[in-house]
């Protein structure tokens, strides 16, 4: 898919799926990501429509992870996560895979974070620098491309929100990095499940 031809309405989960079969042929990662954010903010301007219910449950021990599709080569994979008010992530990475996200339901915060030299490498203690904090609200869509991968998300309003994420592959493992009173963040190595 190149940016001159005409776009295609996205009406149902299999019209996303072709989207994005066509978005990551792209040569390189920032072409990639910037046509699967545009195929994501067609799908999700208008909100959850395409998708059912059943992904869209909330999980009262925290966010909800779940599988929409995997590429049958391992290209990406879409994973639709729910939101409960106040719920987010630690600050993390994803895996060294290029990522984008976009909102289908409610608002977000994203607060990205730059990594500096590391601190104590051999005890995994590391250095992050916060950038920039920003709301995202129903079919905005945002991009990650390693190395600049570290962030937190949360729902810091009343309502459940939604987002949509295609992962460059699988993502089944990151790093999170939980910020030490004596300075510095933790590295913690996470495996990652979905939920049911």
């Amino acid at each position: 898919m190149t940016e001159s031809e005409p776009s295609q309405p996205i009406q149902n989960v299999e019209d996303l799926i072709d989207g994005l079969d066509a978005a990551v042929a792209a040569s390189d990662d920032p072409a990639r990501c910037k046509q699967v954010m545009g195929v994501l903010v067609r799908a999700f301007s208008e909100g959850n429509s395409i998708l059912d219910d059943s992904l869209l449950a909330l999980d009262p021990n925290g966010y909800a992870r779940r599988l929409l599709y995997r590429h049958p080569h391992g290209a990406y994979s879409i994973v639709v996560m729910v939101w409960g008010p106040g719920q987010g992530t630690p600050l993390h990475d994803h895996a060294g895979t290029w990522c984008v996200e976009c909102v289908s339901q409610g608002s977000i915060r994203v607060t990205n974070f730059r990594r500096e030299a590391n601190r104590d490498s051999e005890a995994g203690v590391l250095d992050f620098t916060k950038q920039q904090s920003q709301m995202a609200g129903v079919g905005e869509a945002g991009k990650l491309i390693p190395p600049f991968e570290y962030h937190i998300i949360e729902n810091p309003g009343n309502e459940t929100a939604v987002t949509v994420h295609v992962y460059g592959g699988e993502i089944l493992r990151c790093n999170t990095f939980e910020e030490m009173a004596s300075g510095g963040y933790q590295l913690q190595v996470r495996e990652l499940a979905y939920t049911p």
